[in-house]
């Protein structure tokens, strides 16, 4: 809870029992930019308490329109920072649950205009290979030819890579091994690729990196 830094743990059998859909999915994200932050002085484990107003970064210019709302992230934001949340403000989830909580006398006074949910890092076009890796299992297509699915299937797994980077907590409970070098010439296009990403410097990669410390080696199965 971004209002309280209270955590609950639903157990799989409580959960399967009577399962809830969620409101809306990583799809429907927006970026906010910080425009003012205030510390509450709560905190809890990685979690700190805020008072946090931000806008809509695709409005920034076009209009004065602000969201004031507390937040579970005030260990990683600053003013300037861009953030991801959801915008619950204006937008129809068309779910019967949220519209009931929303016409209620007693509730509908405590939805916020907007929920944060993390730290947006700013990462450079063309993305660089990184210094690790993670073992997954081989997708095999269940229907041949269906681009569009396995498009998404990597969206998705690029997606959990950023979590793994920007989460320590997380990378604490996984497998993570150092990639391999491969020794290759240089062709004539990877130069040509360098020289443009050398050009790009100005737009700085702001993604954290992983220690080689926290990386395992990768020895060749017998």
């Amino acid at each position: 809870d971004p209002n309280t830094l209270q955590t609950a743990e639903v157990p799989a059998p409580v959960y399967w029992r009577q399962p809830f859909k969620n409101l809306a999915d990583v799809q429907e994200l927006v970026e906010f930019v910080v425009m003012d932050i205030e510390p509450v002085g709560e905190s809890k484990g990685r979690f700190f308490l805020a008072e946090i107003t931000v806008a809509r970064a695709s409005e920034m210019g076009i209009n004065d329109n602000s969201y004031f709302t507390r937040t579970h992230l005030g260990g990683v934001l600053h003013v300037g920072d861009s953030v991801m949340g959801y915008h619950l403000t204006g937008t129809n989830f068309n779910d019967p649950n949220f519209d009931a909580i929303q016409e209620s006398s007693q509730y509908g006074s405590t939805i916020p205009d907007v929920v944060l949910v993390r730290k947006f890092y700013a990462r450079k076009k063309k993305g660089k290979s990184r210094n690790w890796k993670l073992k997954r299992m081989n997708y095999e297509e269940e229907e041949p030819g269906r681009k569009q699915d396995a498009e998404r299937l990597e969206a998705d797994f690029e997606m959990f890579l950023r979590d793994i980077e920007e989460d320590q907590e997380l990378r604490s409970t996984l497998s993570l091994y150092k990639a391999k070098n491969e020794n290759r010439r240089p062709e004539k296009m990877d130069v040509v690729e360098e020289q443009d990403e050398m050009d790009d410097d100005s737009s700085e990669d702001e993604a954290p990196k992983i220690n080689m410390e926290e990386l395992l080696d990768e020895f060749d199965e017998l």
